[in-house]
Order: structure tokens, then C-alpha cells, then sequence
């Protein structure tokens, strides 16, 4: 598939030396560059680009609103702004429009990768089989509006903790679900939470959001979860394993606080997906009867049965809620991680993996390992397709040889298989931890 990229900057340099060094992608891309707003919205009308990428300094108007005209008017084009003005308040504005924030000047492998990654990501959510499921379903959702106050307070000039637990407090159901997970042995606590305000404290902000959009999934869809005959609580526990060891093996890692983060949420989310399918029940229907009859995995009798899985509906919800994409990304390949890699390139050279380091995303710094973990080799993705993994299998140890459900082909090319025992390790320990009740 040629992917058609269109570069503004008012620089010639930078973007001449991209096509310089794209030579070698001239089979595969198309790339125009051009210096100002007009000429970028006149060629991107003759024919659609797969990717635009602005500097935030351009001719005619800042590259955010150029991405904000885009977005409006071609909503699957890629939007990528490649800048060193890196101003708190520019990057915030950037937020709901832009799908990458690169620093400027990043090399050009860098460039390459975050290109096809966030263009192999759209391709999966905007795949014709995932739409007709999405169409058939006549209600998903909707983003909480205690999430988006939330949100809100703490993007504000001077943010409070006390104000957002004074926001989950007015929820009464929200707090005393909260209380008790905070309480639980997923955070392992030496002493009783009681206050709402006290809770977030512990929690984290990033970890309190995800917390309110799964309360948000799993409340929504009780019913059609109990039509069904589909256990809520079964996989909310295995959702806060998942989270809990996703999180301690993103620590072991030496990950940075973000990806930490990362990792529970996205643990936590992984399998939303699930959820959205029973909106469509005869399908969930028939996904279940193949899993009985013919002992295959979900994974593999969604596919058979819709041709696509759950982990594509649940990074379509997430991205429709505008996510972090690390996070849209990680529960989208959280089965199958190789799928991810073989549709991008490998960074070649040490030289490169330094740039990426440079690296900015749109919400602070939460994706740059998502382009990073091509030199670094462990990433969010890693931590919760490991946590998801070896939860699934259960009873197992450092002896095992057989890993049905890990990835072995990601972990040798990323060069991780001797960690594996380690994180077994991990495991042990999470569920060794008392369960908790949720009902």
C-alpha cells in the first residue's frame, strides 16, 4: 500500500532532507512538501494524504490550526506536527487534533516509524469489517462526564487534587467503588482509605481516569452483560490482574513513570472489546459455540466468526474517546504484538536510536515509548501483552515450556525471551494477593 505524505514547514531544509533520505521509500510513498497553509489545503483537496506533517511555524497559520482545518474536513488523515516551539499551552491546544508530536529536528528514521505506526493503527480501526460491526450496534458508550471534568480540572492553569476528589465524592456509587479498589490488595495499602480526596492521592490522576472510564464501560453494559449470560465480575477481576501485574513488570523494567501508567490503564482496558460485543449477541452468540465445540481461542473464533476481534473494538471505543495512542495502540495488538511490528520498520542504526530520545507526544510524553521502543525494546505494549498473557494461562512457572499465549516471536526479536522467567516471578506474586469483591 503506498501511503501518500504531505510535509509544511517553512523550512526547505528539513523537509528537502526528508525526501532526500526517503529515497529508498519512493515504492511505497509519495511525498510533497510544501511552505504555507493554502498550497497544503489546495493539494491535500485534489487528493487525500495518508499523513500531514506541520511545524507549528508556518505561513498563513500556526500548524495546530492547519491540523485543526485537516481534521475537521479529512478526519482520517494522519496528523503529525515535527517542531522545536514546544510551548506548554501550543502542545495542550495540540491535544484533540494531533495524533504525534515530534521534536524538531528528529531523524529520519524516527520520522519513518511514527509515520507508518500511526498509519497502521488507523488502517486496523478503519477496517470495513470493524465499521459494519460498529454500524450494527446502535448505541456504544459515551465518554463520562465525570471523566471529562476531571479532565478538565486537571488541565486547568493551577489543577487540584481536592477538587477532583470532590468531583468523584458527588458520585456516590463511583466513591465506594474507589474506596474499595484502593483499599484492596491490587495496592497493597499498610493502612484504611476512607476520603475520596485521599484516594486520588494514592491512586494517581492517569490511574483514577482509567478506573472511571472501566466503572463507566462496565455499568453501562450490566444489562446486556446479564442477556447475555456474561460474567462481569470474572472479568473485571482478570482485568485488575492484568492492570496490577502489567504495572509491576513495566516497574521491574526501570519504565519511566508514563509508561507505568500506561500500563495499568491500559491493563485495565485491554479487553473492553468484549464488552462492545455484546451489542451484537448473536454474533457473541455464535463466537461462544465455536469456542465450545472446537476448543479454539476467543481470539481466533472472533475472527473466524466477524473477522475482526475484540481487541480492534476495544482501540475503536478508546480512540474515539481520544485515548492516548500508546494506550489505543497497546489494547489493539495487546494479542498479537508481532502484527504491529511486521507492518512497520525496524530501526537500522544506533545512530538513530539516540534522536528518539528527542522525542515529544501530545500528551505529556505518555506515547514517546511507543516510538522509542524500537531501540529500547520494552514499551506499554510489552507490559500488558506479557500481564494478559500469563494471567489468561494460570499455574504457570519459570519450568514451563509452553507459553500458548505469549508472543514468543515478539519477545526474541525485541530480544526480551530471557526475561520471561522474571516476570513469571511477577505473576506468582500477583496472585498470591487476596481477591477482592467487586459485587
Amino acid at each position: 500500500m503506498n501511503r501518500k505524505v504531505l510535509f509544511v514547514d517553512n523550512d526547505t531544509d528539513t523537509t528537502q532532507g526528508f525526501k532526500k533520505r526517503f529515497r529508498s521509500m519512493y515504492r511505497e510513498w509519495e511525498i510533497e512538501s510544501v511552505v504555507s497553509k493554502n498550497e497544503a489545503l489546495g493539494l491535500i483537496s485534489k487528493s487525500p494524504f495518508d499523513a500531514v506533517v506541520a511545524d507549528i511555524l508556518i505561513q498563513g497559520m500556526d500548524g495546530i490550526e492547519l491540523l485543526d482545518t485537516v481534521n475537521e474536513r479529512y478526519p482520517e488523515t494522519v496528523r503529525i506536527i515535527h517542531s522545536a516551539y514546544t510551548d506548554p499551552e501550543m502542545v495542550l491546544k495540540s491535544k484533540n487534533t494531533v495524533h504525534q508530536f515530534l521534536m524538531k529536528p528528529c531523524s529520519a528514521e524516527t520520522m519513518k516509524n511514527t509515520i507508518e505506526r500511526t498509519c497502521t493503527l488507523r488502517d486496523l480501526l478503519r477496517g470495513k469489517v470493524l465499521k459494519k460491526i460498529i454500524a450494527g450496534i446502535r448505541t456504544l458508550p459515551s465518554l463520562p462526564v465525570l471523566y471529562n471534568l476531571i479532565v478538565a480540572e486537571m488541565q486547568s492553569p493551577e489543577p487540584s487534587l481536592k477538587k477532583v476528589g470532590n468531583l468523584i465524592s458527588q458520585d456516590v456509587s463511583m466513591s465506594a467503588k474507589i474506596l474499595q479498589l484502593v483499599n484492596s490488595a491490587l495496592f497493597g495499602l499498610s493502612q484504611k482509605i476512607t476520603d475520596p480526596q485521599q484516594a486520588v492521592v494514592y491512586v494517581g490522576i492517569e490511574t483514577l481516569k482509567s478506573l472511571v472510564l472501566s466503572f463507566h464501560v462496565f455499568s453501562s453494559l450490566e444489562k446486556d452483560a446479564e442477556s447475555c449470560g456474561f460474567s462481569l465480575l470474572k472479568m473485571w477481576r482478570h482485568s485488575l490482574r492484568t492492570s496490577r501485574l502489567a504495572r509491576d513488570i513495566a516497574r521491574a523494567e526501570k519504565a519511566n513513570g508514563k509508561t507505568v501508567e500506561a500500563a495499568m490503564i491500559a491493563g485495565m482496558l485491554h479487553d473492553v472489546g468484549k464488552l462492545i460485543f455484546l451489542k451484537v449477541p448473536e454474533k457473541y452468540n455464535e463466537v461462544m459455540d465455536l469456542i465450545e465445540t472446537t476448543g479454539c481461542s476467543p481470539a481466533k473464533a472472533e475472527y473466524t466468526v466477524m473477522k475482526t476481534s475484540h481487541s480492534e473494538l476495544g482501540a475503536y471505543l478508546l480512540g474515539l474517546w481520544g485515548l492516548p495512542a500508546n494506550v489505543v495502540e497497546t489494547v489493539a495488538f495487546h494479542h498479537n504484538p508481532s502484527k504491529l511490528i511486521d507492518n512497520m520498520f525496524v530501526m537500522q542504526n544506533e545512530s538513530s536510536k539516540e534522536e528518539l530520545y528527542k522525542t515529544k507526544t501530545e500528551d505529556v510524553d505518555s506515547n514517546s515509548q511507543s516510538v522509542e521502543k524500537y531501540s529500547s525494546g520494552f514499551s506499554t505494549l510489552t507490559a500488558v501483552h506479557i500481564a494478559n498473557a500469563l494471567t489468561m494461562q494460570g499455574n504457570c512457572s519459570s519450568e514451563t515450556d509452553s507459553f500458548p499465549d505469549v508472543d514468543m516471536s515478539y519477545l526474541k526479536r525485541l530480544g526480551l525471551t530471557d526475561k520471561l522467567p522474571e516476570w513469571i516471578e511477577l505473576y506468582k506474586n500477583t496472585m498470591q494477593l487476596s481477591e477482592t469483591k467487586f459485587r
